[in-house]
């Protein structure tokens, strides 16, 4: 099958992507899942290393989907590991699941590489256009198959939305066409473009509007190859996150985007109760009291968001008071909530704790406070809970050491 041929643009595709374990297969949705190596339900970074292993094996060697089969099957053996997934039996449950993951990373790999080649110069050149092809499945997706054979120029926005895959398991395809072609199929130019008319949805797992386009799986309205040459992670910035412990090969990284300017609103009297300060920072995610919910950051990924995230508590979990105007930091709070808002970058990084070594998340911001200072904010997350800090006119140094592990968001 041609979405089993190893080619370098696929391969490439794969090796850019960050381990970040999920509980659920909308933990990442979108241009996240450009930058992420995920397989639902799996939370171990040694059991998400060897899926990798297996899914990269596939994709360089062309293996096939038997072999990794076989793969999958030890993974599960060796680890213990219990998955959802459809069938009567152990044997049509193995097959489901493994063929999930198979496909869904060798379709968007392939069709990432074959963006990168359909959109080099050399080849718009001689063939601007671009086929929409539908995959010939028993049981077709209606809109899938009504865009069979639609002929769009390349740089078409509509390209942007329905550019193939389009939900999971679709097996659509695009075909570069010259004008020549476009004569041969009785067309003096392209096709008009469909009118992708989104209509409006919510997020199950944030509540905040989403916009849904008919025909397209959820989380599946992007272009994979576009996101991945011009999307939230710039190409030469793509790198992976090193094991802990390894060193990470050293990278030139841009100067932070120029700081936000702070209103007098946004920085709240010192010396308030801390409960002012956790209520003010959670109105910023239209939570109030002890109101939890989940919220989805510009990188594609879903963080929980809550009054624990400011809880001081024992060794033993009891809860022994808040933390929110720690070192006076409590003035800032919506300085805080707006790094997870609109923050300039996401990095995800190693973290030891007491119980070893997690994933942390950090929302780095820069804010030029009223008063002319400037502050630096970095709100970190791990399992272990969250942590903020802030620093005043901090200098470029001191940036750069809280600018590593692997990048998965850039402010633009």
């Amino acid at each position: 099958m041609a979405d089993q041929l190893p080619f370098q643009e696929a391969i490439d595709f794969l090796q850019g992507k960050v381990n970040l374990p999920t509980r659920k297969y909308d933990d990442v949705l979108r241009q996240g899942q450009v930058r992420a190596f995920t397989v639902a339900g799996v939370t171990r970074d040694d059991m998400l290393s060897d899926f990798r292993a297996a899914v990269e094996k596939a994709r360089r060697e062309g293996t096939g989907f038997n072999e990794f089969r076989k793969d999958f099957d030890a993974i599960v053996e060796r680890t213990g590991w219990q998955f959802n997934a459809r069938g009567s039996t152990d044997e049509e449950r193995h097959d489901w699941r493994a063929r999930i993951i198979y496909t869904t990373n060798m379709r968007t790999s392939y069709m990432a590489g074959r963006w990168a080649q359909l959109t080099d110069p050399d080849v718009l050149r001689y063939r601007p256009y671009l086929q929409y092809v539908h995959s010939g499945a028993e049981h077709p997706r209606l809109q899938h198959l009504a865009w069979n054979g639609l002929v769009l120029a390349a740089t078409d926005p509509a390209w942007n939305v329905m550019y193939p895959p389009n939900g999971w398991g679709c097996g659509c395809d695009v075909k570069a066409l010259s004008r020549r072609d476009l004569a041969r199929l009785g067309k003096d130019g392209p096709d008009e473009a469909p009118t992708l008319e989104p209509y409006e949805s919510v997020d199950r797992r944030t509540g905040e509007p989403e916009l849904r386009y008919p025909g397209i799986d959820r989380g599946w309205d992007y272009n994979v190859g576009k996101e991945r040459l011009h999307g939230i992670v710039p190409t030469e910035l793509r790198e992976r996150l090193p094991a802990f412990g390894e060193v990470a090969r050293p990278v030139t990284l841009p100067p932070l985007p120029a700081p936000s300017v702070a209103r007098p609103a946004d920085i709240l009297p010192m010396g308030l109760p801390e409960e002012e300060y956790v209520d003010a920072f959670l109105s910023r995610f239209g939570l109030r009291g002890s109101e939890t919910g989940f919220h989805r950051d510009v990188s594609g990924g879903v963080i929980a968001i809550g009054r624990t995230m400011f809880e001081r508590r024992t060794r033993d979990g009891t809860v022994v008071g808040l933390k929110a105007d720690k070192r006076e930091r409590g003035q800032f709070v919506n300085l805080m909530a707006d790094a997870i808002l609109n923050p300039d970058e996401i990095w995800i990084d190693w973290a030891p704790v007491a119980s070893g070594v997690v994933l942390r998340r950090a929302y780095l911001k820069r804010v030029l406070l009223p008063v002319g200072k400037s502050i630096f904010v970095r709100f970190e997350w791990t399992k272990s809970g969250w942590f903020a800090r802030t620093g005043f006119d901090a200098s470029d140094e001191y940036l750069e050491a809280y600018r590593k592990g692997a990048l998965i968001y850039r402010k633009t």
